[in-house]
């Protein structure tokens, strides 16, 4: 028999996960010359990468930056364990690789949005540079976000729990037993 659900992610974890991720989408498929949209999707998802690094030094346990960083910090023994098949344990927050990919996920969005924003100063404006670089953090963000998409969907499946549920209830569900 299943245990019960724990009370993981709080109210603002999950609107600004969600909103981050609309966000993201919405500004990768709309062209940056076009109109000024762009940019205003940009900046409103850095203000909420802000807002959510800002709530993980004073909020919810699982939402700190510090429980975060020390699942990042399991990553080798996590990975050896995954591979040889082992027992699969149950994390109640992020697990390791989700630790870490929410580390870059939220470096590559303050990347995108700091570039994006220097091209629109004078000392930039037209710079090759800088434009490579904001694409190329733009780029990295969507194969990460798709990565991040399929990791959560595979965890839900060898760890027989509804991650995407999960994010959107905040109760996550431990699961089977392997």
């Amino acid at each position: 028999m299943p245990a019960s659900a724990i009370r993981v992610w709080d109210p603002l974890v999950r609107v600004v996960h969600w909103s981050v991720a609309c966000l993201v989408v919405m500004d990768l498929v709309n062209e940056a010359g076009a109109n000024p949209w762009h940019r205003y999707l940009g900046y409103a998802c850095g203000a909420l990468v802000a807002v959510r690094l800002a709530w993980g030094v004073i909020g919810t346990p699982y939402a700190r930056l510090s429980s975060i960083a020390t699942s990042a910090r399991r990553i080798g023994p996590y990975l050896t364990r995954s591979a040889s098949r082992e027992v699969r344990l149950f994390h109640a927050g992020h697990n390791p690789l989700g630790a870490w990919m929410a580390l870059v996920l939220w470096g590559l969005i303050l990347l995108a949005v700091a570039t994006g924003w220097m091209l629109q100063l004078d000392a930039f404006w037209g710079d090759e540079a800088m434009q490579t670089a904001h694409a190329a953090a733009s780029y990295a963000l969507a194969g990460c976000a798709v990565l991040h998409v399929a990791g959560v969907l595979v965890t839900s499946v060898l760890q027989r729990t509804n991650l995407v549920k999960a994010m959107i209830t905040g109760s996550k569900n431990p699961g089977l037993p392997n």
